[in-house]
């Protein structure tokens, strides 16, 4: 998962102060076959975790139809300041670590409803 575990610049382009207005990320990523019985188990623990977040409306990992070493994890926060909060927590931190020794990730993107 490339996600930043730098409190002090957790996603990158975060160029606005937060407005409330909800937050969305993707995070896609690849996991070879050999390691995803253990990115798995770790993802299912951060999903877990995660989801009893104050803020966190949304939060999945899904699973590309036509390769399954592909997938994307799917967040939704209430404001920018959730999504913060939720990358300082000890299970983000922790887990993390460990999804990047098991996975090849792009760079998280965030997104903000404009219709």
């Amino acid at each position: 998962m490339s996600l930043s575990t730098d409190t002090r610049s957790p996603y990158p382009g975060r160029h606005r102060p937060d407005d409330g207005v909800p937050v969305r990320v993707l995070v896609p990523c690849s996991v070879d076959e050999r390691h995803q019985p253990r990115a798995l188990e770790v993802y299912r623990e951060l999903v877990d975790a995660t989801r009893q977040e104050a803020g966190c409306l949304s939060y999945e990992l899904l699973q590309r139809m036509d390769d399954a070493t592909r997938f994307v994890l799917v967040e939704e926060w209430k404001s920018q300041d959730d999504l913060d909060a939720h990358t300082r927590t000890e299970h983000f931190v922790r887990l993390v670590a460990e999804l990047e020794q098991l996975e090849k990730a792009a760079p998280a993107e965030l997104y903000r409803r404009v219709l």
